[in-house]
């Protein structure tokens, strides 16, 4: 998504061609000339009403602004998931957006009423952000109806997790899991970790501040963490860390699909999120204070923390043992 425009040659019309903004351009014959004819093009200003134009490049245009003026992590959140709404509909144009479309979209995966709901916002949002900029005059999807999120967070205990890895044998797995579980970092922290992100000196990730957003994202890292960190840096200097057998780099596709054989075979259901949410809970069951826990796990917000882990209030034995501490 997003990327840079450049001339192709059709032979059926023996010309070069390029698509700027959904716009495509015959550039002509020679090709020289034809990459003359190009540039002197992306010199010129963008005009950016869509209203008629693809919806793919009304996309782009959306995740160029959210590259600018949001988190990577932010960006790269939608644009993963409007990436594969522009691979399912290429060529509906702005105007012609239905809701049916996006249910349909999210119909054909076997998702979570969690993940039903964030491809929808996604498409949603993007709708929105175009009208409120301009580049569209009404939204068709503007009354399109999400659905609300699971409220049940799962929660895995340490036998759990254990019984978790004697389900895997390669390493490179096992490192991602463990480290997830150790340090209660994002999904899209580990999977776009690289060595310039390191501080081995200090124990911990850190991810550069982005334009829209104060403060840097810092992990903390556990031993255990901090071990597979060191070896993973040592064999990928360039490049991410986290990668197959192969040598790629895991995608949340690509865990998602481990995870979901996993559930096939067993009935049991895993992801790396919840193990983040298993850390938080447990780092507050060991009497770690709300907010380290809510800076340790970069919330800006530590009333976050009250509302997403609020099932520990309906725990008994943990309930209990706070009243007791309160009351000695």
């Amino acid at each position: 998504m997003a990327r840079q425009p450049k001339p192709w040659f059709r032979k059926s019309r023996n010309a070069w061609f390029v698509t700027v903004n959904g716009q495509q351009h015959n550039l002509g014959e020679d090709k020289q000339e034809a990459y003359e004819r190009f540039h002197q093009l992306m010199l010129q200003p963008v005009q950016r009403k869509v209203s008629s134009q693809s919806l793919v490049a009304l996309i782009d245009i959306f995740l160029e602004w959210v590259q600018k003026h949001r988190a990577p992590d932010t960006y790269e959140w939608y644009r993963y998931r409007l990436q594969r709404f522009a691979e399912k509909y290429p060529d509906l144009r702005t105007g012609d957006i239905r809701p049916y479309h996006a249910q349909e979209w999210v119909d054909e995966y076997n998702f979570s009423k969690t993940s039903k709901r964030n491809y929808l916002r996604s498409i949603k949002r993007c709708m929105t952000w175009a009208l409120k900029q301009g580049y569209i005059d009404n939204n068709p999807i503007e009354y399109m109806e999400i659905p609300s999120a699971n409220r049940k967070e799962v929660i895995f205990s340490q036998e759990e997790f254990d019984w978790l890895l004697t389900q895997y044998e390669d390493r490179s797995f096992l490192d991602l899991l463990v480290t997830t579980w150790e340090t209660g970092c994002r999904p899209q922290e580990s999977l776009r970790l690289q060595a310039r992100h390191v501080d081995l000196k200090n124990s911990r990730w850190v991810f550069p501040e982005s334009e829209g957003k104060t403060g840097l994202r810092i992990v903390y890292l556990s031993d255990k963490a901090l071990e597979i960190t060191k070896r993973l840096v040592l064999k990928f200097p360039e490049g991410n860390l986290f990668r197959n057998t192969k040598g790629i780099p895991w995608t949340t596709d690509s865990v998602n699909s481990r995870f979901y054989r996993l559930k096939k075979r067993t009935g049991k259901n895993f992801s790396l999120y919840a193990l983040r949410h298993s850390w938080a809970t447990h780092a507050l069951q060991k009497g770690i204070d709300p907010l380290t826990v809510a800076i340790l796990m970069g919330h800006k917000d530590p009333s976050m923390l009250s509302r997403v882990y609020q099932h520990l209030s309906h725990s008994p034995d943990h309930m209990l043992e706070q009243a007791k501490k309160a009351a000695g």
